[in-house]
């Protein structure tokens, strides 16, 4: 991609052609990054103390349009990792 713009090479460069978004709002793709990826992020920041407001408004507002509790899913969290008992100095050095 050689456009100096984001917008404009996602329309006009050769790799981006016949890419169309999802059709309906309830695809696997925002399924997946809300309950397996956001909800995991807005656990560890809990956990951790680092406060999360923009995280937690998306799964609000995905929650609220697809008519399911994200939230209440949790597929994949701190403590369904095994990760929730450890400090954050313990997970530094556990992942680090």
């Amino acid at each position: 991609m050689n456009e100096i713009t984001y917008d404009r090479g996602y329309v006009e460069a050769p790799g981006f052609r016949g890419i169309m978004a999802q059709k309906r709002l309830n695809h696997r793709y925002l399924n997946e990054d809300v309950g397996y990826g956001l909800v995991f992020w807005l656990r560890l920041g809990e956990q951790i103390g680092v406060e999360t407001p923009n995280i937690a408004a998306v799964i609000q507002v995905a929650s609220t349009l697809l008519g399911r509790d994200y939230l209440a899913e949790a597929p994949r969290t701190m403590e369904t990792l095994g990760l929730s008992k450890y400090t954050v100095d313990e997970l530094g050095q556990l992942l680090g």
